[in-house]
């Protein structure tokens, strides 16, 4: 049986309450995380996510991670199995778990290192095809939309990326950490000056796709091997059909 204590990363980086939220803003456009957790004295009181920071624009300095860190963490011990630690995962939405010994953090797992340890060790998913586990109703968006519509988008659906289409067939995928990268968009925000981006100047092509007969195992490894957390299904003609993310993949393991 894999523990978590076997898969996680240890002494993860870490902010304090007193820290400027501009400070772990920097931090996560520079490294692409997409929370942190929040230590006091080397006791975990917080976590604070990407997409609250992201929002703050730069003249808002004096803000303290205090005041924006949620204090409701969901953590794990690193005794416990990588299944109870999945099916956590799941049931409260988070792709990131502190791990926490007798109060103090020891690591941090996310659904990417579960999901390459299941590859990894040869676990093979309750149920088979991605037919059967992907969503059809998909938000997407063409390679001619604007970055900035995109990103608003992103911030109201909650999700954070996007299949991009061409005439109706997937040409690559627009993710959050693209758009961050890119920068047009913050400075655009910060400025009040707007400019105007396409999405085809940021994607990544060609796309990475899967198709609705593939074996969720073999989704799965193009996921770890890609280390991309969703893929656009498509037909043999590249039209979308539907999509699966990690959490797809990682309910098709644990049942």
């Amino acid at each position: 049986m894999i523990l978590v204590k076997d898969v996680m990363t240890e002494n993860p980086l870490h902010v304090h309450a007193s820290d400027l939220v501009t400070k772990v803003r920097s931090i996560m456009r520079e490294r692409g995380y997409r929370a942190l957790p929040v230590l006091e004295h080397d006791r975990l009181i917080g976590i604070i996510a990407r997409g609250d920071v992201l929002r703050i624009t730069s003249s808002k300095t004096n803000l303290l991670v205090e005041g924006m860190m949620n204090r409701n963490v969901i953590t794990i011990t690193p005794e416990e199995d990588l299944f109870s630690c999945t099916r956590r995962m799941i049931k409260s939405g988070i792709r990131q778990l502190p791990v926490v010994d007798n109060n103090k953090l020891v690591g941090i797992i996310s659904s990417t290192d579960v999901l390459s340890a299941f590859v990894k060790n040869g676990y093979r998913p309750v149920k088979k095809r991605i037919g059967e586990i992907m969503t059809t109703d998909v938000i997407y968006c063409e390679q001619e939309d604007e970055l900035s519509r995109i990103w608003d988008k992103m911030c109201s659906s909650g999700f954070s990326g996007f299949p991009v289409l061409k005439k109706g067939k997937v040409i690559g995928m627009i993710t959050r950490g693209d758009i961050i990268r890119e920068g047009s968009v913050r400075l655009s925000k910060e400025s009040g000056r707007s400019r105007v981006v396409p999405v085809k100047k940021v994607i990544k092509t060609p796309a990475i796709t899967t198709t609705a007969n593939s074996k969720i195992e073999d989704a799965a490894r193009i996921m770890t091997e890609n280390k991309i957390i969703r893929l656009p299904v498509t037909d043999k003609e590249g039209h979308l059909l539907g999509i699966v993310d990690v959490e797809d993949i990682l309910r098709a393991y644990v049942g």
